[in-house]
């Protein structure tokens, strides 16, 4: 009786595997068309890779579809963003099916191999550039993996104190319901509040926050949430991009906003410069941030 009561304790603490979703890297500059990489894939002369992660994308009528890493067509070797990307990176689209939430993708080996891969194949800098919950996975990926190799995250329109459209129960199948739900506000606070991991000191990071022309919210995402309390209390710099959620990968002024983040240092901000900002954003002054100016210099 000692015995099976010891076998079932053993079997009731034991950890919970974390599932693992389906993911996949593609090339897709240099070149004209997208192809799967591979560690033995050698880099260009640039010896910088910049990785896209795509946020959410619902499949109601094929939901097949979510389980398997797609391609948007912002990330394809013909788009703007790419194309302006391009100039000073090699550049690379991240996939992963979204069956399961949103940080179980960030604590999988996708994201992990990528980078180790990367590194491993030759690149010096790695920069991973993340739109809505893509940019959730970024930050938690180099918050729980700070030595990976990481040099720079930026953060586009992400949801990171949570969006209320995330708890909405429709337009979206079951089988996405976890990825969806790990969006919702409580969902990002329960997160935030379970993570044991603190966001490096000497980790470069920007928030791009996209605002709709009136009101505090690019149509899905509060700006508070896209650079909520406690980035603004380690100075993680915010610069504002007058476009919509759904728009802002497509927008030729957000890829030379996100050029500039990319190849340049991030330094953290002042207090004087985050209250500067906070006015900004939350007091809905119109002003133009002078981030990428003083980057440039």
């Amino acid at each position: 009786m000692t015995s099976t009561l010891f076998a079932i304790a053993l079997i009731t603490s034991a950890p919970v595997p974390i599932p693992e979703p389906s993911t996949e890297l593609w090339q897709v500059a240099p070149g004209t068309s997208a192809k799967v990489w591979t560690v033995t894939d050698k880099p260009s002369e640039k010896k910088r890779a910049l990785v896209l992660i795509p946020g959410l994308h619902v499949h109601p009528l094929r939901p097949a579809k979510a389980t398997k890493p797609e391609l948007r067509d912002w990330q394809q070797p013909k788009s703007e963003l790419v194309k302006a990307l391009a100039k000073d990176f090699d550049v690379f689209a991240f996939g992963y099916s979204q069956t399961i939430s949103a940080d179980e993708v960030a604590q999988g080996p996708g994201l992990r191999d990528t980078v180790a891969n990367l590194r491993k194949s030759g690149y010096t800098e790695i920069v991973l550039v993340g739109h809505s919950a893509g940019g959730v996975i970024g930050r938690q990926f180099v918050e729980q993996n700070p030595d990976a190799g990481v040099t720079r995250l930026i953060a586009i329109a992400a949801p990171f104190a949570g969006a209320e459209a995330a708890t909405l129960n429709v337009g979206y199948p079951k089988v996405q319901a976890p990825f969806v739900k790990s969006l919702a506000p409580e969902a990002r606070k329960e997160a935030m509040r379970g993570n044991k991991f603190a966001l490096n000191a000497d980790t470069e990071f920007a928030c791009v926050v996209c605002r709709l022309k009136r009101g505090d919210t690019d149509g899905v995402v509060l700006v508070r949430s896209q650079w909520p309390e406690d980035l603004q209390q380690l100075g993680i710099p915010a610069v504002i991009a007058p476009v919509s959620h759904f728009d802002a990968m497509d927008n030729a002024t957000t890829a030379k906003t996100i050029l500039e983040l990319a190849k340049g240092k991030l330094t953290r901000w002042s207090t004087e410069e985050v209250d500067t900002a906070r006015k900004i954003l939350f007091a809905e002054q119109p002003a133009r941030s002078n981030f990428l100016r003083r980057q440039a210099k």
